[in-house]
């Protein structure tokens, strides 16, 4: 298991970190990955780079303390491009100095390193890296963050933490109070059909259309299904669809009947519809000397 040393800043990284602390700006730059071991008389102060480099990362993200007395980074390494199986032993940091570039700003060893296996075995590794730094004003640092850097376990489950955090059931309206949107309540087993979600919150039954009487009045719901061939049919205010017939028209001993009037044919426009059920012209000068009262 792995066992990784505090990082060290090396010579370089102690001149740049006084600038930083005088008011320079600094970049972090990225970081590498190495199996390295120090020999001796080496020290990490006098490094200027991995002894043994391996792999190179972009940095994934920075984020400060809350009094800017610390920034901290995340970086994420698999093997997908490891050639050669090693030992990860080295961790540097690097950031772009005014003055100088690039140099090697800090670096840590693992004691205790792990295995990282080349890729094509059967064995996937995908590690993320934190590493968190001290500054007497961490707002003068910031990092080249790569935004098409793997995401991370942590980055993934905060951001879903988060998401869910804003997903609170809704709650529904009242005769005075406005509702609150959020998740709908889980209908419950069997409610499948004829429900619907009613503002106050709960999930009502939709019922069906009761037609009125001679002596009750209907109510509002679901019309009855019509029947296939019922297309010229109407819904009845008593609930059934009913057909729609043509009138019939009174003659001298039987009474008409209600129904669709007779279509007037082109050219009737003066015409007028007569009980009878036919339409007939007016005739005007038998009108003028003819009133006739009916009792």
């Amino acid at each position: 298991m792995s066992n990784w040393g505090k990082p060290v800043l090396t010579k370089q990284g102690l001149k740049l970190q006084a600038k930083v602390d005088a008011g320079s700006r600094m970049q972090l730059t990225k970081c590498m990955l190495g199996s390295g071991t120090l020999s001796s008389g080496q020290s990490l102060e006098n490094l200027t780079g991995l002894i043994t480099p391996v792999q190179t990362l972009s940095i994934a993200s920075i984020s400060y303390s809350e009094n800017n007395g610390a920034c901290a980074i995340t970086a994420v390494t698999d093997n997908s491009n490891v050639s050669t199986g090693y030992y990860l032993r080295e961790f540097g940091i690097f950031a772009r100095d005014p003055n100088d570039g690039e140099i090697l700003y800090a670096v840590a060893q693992d004691a205790n390193p792990d295995y990282i296996p080349p890729s094509g075995t059967s064995a996937v590794v995908s590690q993320e890296i934190g590493v968190a730094l001290s500054f007497s004003n961490a707002a003068n640092v910031t990092a080249q963050v790569n935004t098409s850097a793997i995401a991370t376990v942590t980055y993934v489950n905060n951001y879903v933490t988060s998401a869910v955090a804003d997903l609170k059931d809704m709650t529904g309206a009242t005769a005075a109070r406005p509702g609150v949107h959020g998740l709908v309540p889980a209908p419950a087993a069997g409610a499948t059909r004829n429900r619907f979600l009613q503002a106050d919150g709960t999930w009502a039954m939709v019922p069906d259309l009761t037609g009125a009487t001679t002596y009750a009045a209907g109510a509002g719901g679901l019309v009855p299904a019509p029947v296939a061939g019922n297309n010229t049919r109407y819904l009845r205010s008593d609930g059934t669809w009913a057909s729609i017939t043509a009138m019939s028209g009174a003659t001298a001993t039987v009474n008409g009947a209600a129904g669709l009037v007779p279509a007037p044919a082109a050219g009737s426009s003066i015409r007028y519809l007569c009980a009878d059920g036919t339409w007939k012209e007016v005739d005007l000068d038998s009108a003028k000397t003819k009133l006739v009262t009916y009792n």
